[in-house]
C-alpha cells in the first residue's frame, strides 16, 4: 500500500486560518506567508504561461526547505487535464522537496482526485490533495469530492472563477449557497474548508466576510495580501472561553477511557472531540508563539 496523509496533516490543515496565496514566479514574497499559517505556492491562474517553468522551480526550491510543523506549504497546480498539470504532477516524482499538499485547481469530480492520487502514489509521499471548489458542478459533487481518497484534507473555495461560472457577482449573499455546501461536505470527513481571498479593496468589507465565514463553519481563509493575515488569524482564533472547553471535552474523552465520554451531563459527540481538537490545536499554536 502506497502512502497517504496521517490524521496529523488533515488535523494540521484545520488548525490553520491563514493562507497567503502567492505567485510562484515571485518568490521574493514567499517569506511574507510566515505571518500565517500556511501558504499557497500557484503554478495556475496568477502566473503567466511565459513564466510558469520558472515558478516550478522556484516553487520546488521553497519546498527544498526544511519543512515546519506548524507551518502548511501548499503548491497549486495547474489543471491536470492541461499538459502544465501533468508536468507538474510529474516533477514531484523526481523533486528533492515536496509540498505538505497541492490544490487541484477546477476540480469536477471524485474519479479526477483519485486519479491525481494515483499519480502521487508514484512519489512515495504523502503529499494530501485539496480539490479546489469553483465551478457549478463541483458545488453539486462536494461531498464525493470531500470522501474521494484518503489525501484529501480540505476543499479550497474559488469564488472568482465560481461567480464567473454561475454568470453572478462575487458577494456573499450570492456565495452562500456554495460555501454553505463545501462545509458541509468538509464536514462529512473532517477536513478543512478553506476560504476564497477578498478581491476588494475595502478593508471594512473583508473583515465583515471574514468574520461571516468563520461563523457559518469555514475554518480558514485566503488572501492575496500579507497585510491581511494577522487580521485573518485575529477573527479565526477561539476565544479564551472556547478554548477551555475544548479542553474539557478532551479531558472528558481521556477520562472516559474507552467508554462513552460525558462532559455536564451530555454525551460527547465525535464531532464535539473534532472540533475540540482544531480549537486547543489553534491554542496551542498561538502559546507557542
Amino acid at each position: 500500500m502506497q502512502p497517504v496523509p496521517p490524521v496529523s496533516l488533515r488535523t494540521r490543515l484545520r488548525a490553520c486560518r491563514s493562507f497567503l496565496l502567492t505567485p510562484g514566479s515571485h518568490p521574493e514574497r514567499f517569506a511574507a506567508a510566515r505571518a500565517g499559517d500556511a501558504i499557497i505556492v500557484d503554478l495556475e491562474s496568477t502566473v503567466a504561461v511565459a513564466d510558469k517553468g520558472r515558478a516550478q522551480h522556484a516553487a520546488l526550491e521553497f519546498f527544498r526547505e526544511k519543512p515546519e510543523v506548524d507551518f502548511v506549504r501548499i503548491l497549486r497546480i495547474n489543471s491536470p487535464h492541461s499538459v502544465e498539470g501533468l508536468r507538474d504532477l510529474l516533477v514531484l516524482h523526481e523533486a528533492e522537496g515536496r509540498p505538505d499538499a497541492i490544490i487541484i485547481p477546477k476540480c469536477q469530480s471524485a474519479d479526477e482526485i483519485r486519479i491525481v492520487a494515483d499519480i502521487l502514489d508514484g512519489t512515495r509521499s504523502a503529499i494530501g490533495v485539496l480539490p479546489m471548489v469553483e465551478l457549478a458542478r463541483a458545488v453539486f459533487v462536494a461531498h464525493f469530492m470531500a470522501d474521494a481518497h484518503e489525501r484529501v484534507c480540505g476543499l479550497f473555495l474559488g469564488g472568482g472563477d465560481l461567480a464567473a461560472d454561475l454568470g453572478a457577482e462575487g458577494s456573499w449573499e450570492n456565495l452562500l449557497f456554495a460555501r454553505s455546501r463545501l462545509v458541509a461536505a468538509a464536514a462529512t470527513t473532517g477536513i478543512a474548508a478553506i476560504d476564497v481571498p477578498y478581491f476588494k479593496p475595502d478593508d471594512a468589507g473583508f473583515k465583515q466576510e471574514a468574520s461571516a465565514s468563520r461563523r457559518l463553519g469555514m475554518t480558514g481563509k485566503a488572501a492575496l495580501h500579507a497585510e491581511q493575515l494577522p487580521e485573518i488569524n485575529a477573527i479565526f482564533s477561539p476565544s479564551a472561553d472556547t478554548v477551555a472547553h475544548a479542553r474539557s471535552v478532551l479531558a472528558a474523552c481521556a477520562a472516559a477511557g474507552t467508554g462513552t465520554p460525558v462532559l455536564n451531563g451530555h454525551v460527547v459527540e465525535p464531532a464535539m472531540v473534532r472540533e475540540a481538537e482544531r480549537v486547543v490545536a489553534i491554542a496551542d499554536r498561538l502559546r507557542n508563539h
